[in-house]
C-alpha cells in the first residue's frame, strides 16, 4: 500500500523537485532517494503523507543545489590556484649561493656589531631596545649600527664580487641557513658576532630577549 501511495505522488514529487533543482535527470534521482527514506519510516506515525514527502523533496533538492554550488565553488577554486612546482635542485643550490653571496658580503663589509644590528632587526625583527641588549649598548647606538650596516651594504653592492659567495665554506652557510629557518638568535649571536675567517676551505621578540640573556 506504501508503495502504490508514493507511485500515485511520484510525478508530483518530481515536478516539484525538478522546479528546483532545474533538472528532470536528477529530480527522478531525488525522488527515487525519497523513496528509500520513504520505504523506512513507520507510516502510522505520519498524519499527512503526502506532506511529508514533499518537505523531504524540497529538502533533498535544495540539499543537491548547495551540494552543486559546493562542487563549483571548488573548481572555480581550483582552477584559478596556481600549482606550485616542486622545488628544483638547481634552485636550492641558486638560493644557497644568494644566502652565501649575502654572508660573505656582511663578513667582508660590517663590524660584529653592524652584522648583529643588521640581522636581528631585518630577519629576526627585534625592537632596537633588544639589540641594544644583545651588544651590550645603548638603543641609540643599535640604530647607529643598523644605518652604518644599511649604507655599507648599499656602497658594497656597487662593488659586486662574483666569488664573494665562494669564499665561505658550505658549513657556515649551513649554520647560517639554520639558524634563520629555526630563528634561532642565539646561534645568531654566535655565528655573527665574532670575526669570521672569509678564506676557509674545506615570535622574534621572545628570541631576542633570549640572546642577551
Amino acid at each position: 500500500m506504501d508503495a502504490v501511495l508514493f507511485e500515485q505522488l511520484r510525478p508530483r514529487l518530481t515536478a516539484i523537485s525538478s522546479r528546483i533543482v532545474g533538472s528532470d535527470a536528477e529530480a527522478e534521482d531525488i525522488v527515487q532517494d525519497c523513496f528509500l527514506k520513504w520505504r523506512s519510516v513507520d507510516l502510522a506515525t505520519l498524519a499527512t503523507p503526502a506532506a511529508w514527502l514533499t518537505t523531504v523533496v524540497q529538502h533533498q533538492s535544495i540539499d543537491r543545489l548547495r551540494k552543486r554550488a559546493r562542487d563549483a565553488a571548488a573548481h572555480v577554486a581550483a582552477e584559478l590556484t596556481p600549482e606550485v612546482a616542486p622545488a628544483l635542485p638547481e634552485d636550492e643550490l641558486l638560493r644557497r649561493a644568494e644566502l652565501g653571496e649575502a654572508l660573505a658580503r656582511m663578513l667582508s663589509h660590517l663590524s660584529p656589531a653592524e652584522r648583529l644590528a643588521l640581522v636581528l632587526h631585518e630577519v629576526f625583527e627585534c625592537e632596537h631596545a633588544d639589540i641594544a641588549t644583545a651588544l651590550g649598548t645603548r638603543p641609540a647606538n643599535a640604530r647607529q649600527y643598523l644605518a652604518r650596516a644599511r649604507r655599507r651594504l648599499r656602497q658594497a653592492a656597487a662593488e659586486t664580487d662574483p666569488d664573494c659567495g665562494e669564499k665561505l665554506n658550505r658549513d657556515l652557510v649551513r649554520r647560517f641557513q639554520a639558524a634563520i629557518n629555526g630563528m634561532d638568535v642565539p646561534a645568531m649571536v654566535t655565528l655573527l658576532g665574532d670575526g669570521q675567517p672569509l678564506s676557509v676551505r674545506a615570535s622574534a621578540n621572545d628570541a631576542c630577549y633570549r640572546a642577551a640573556a
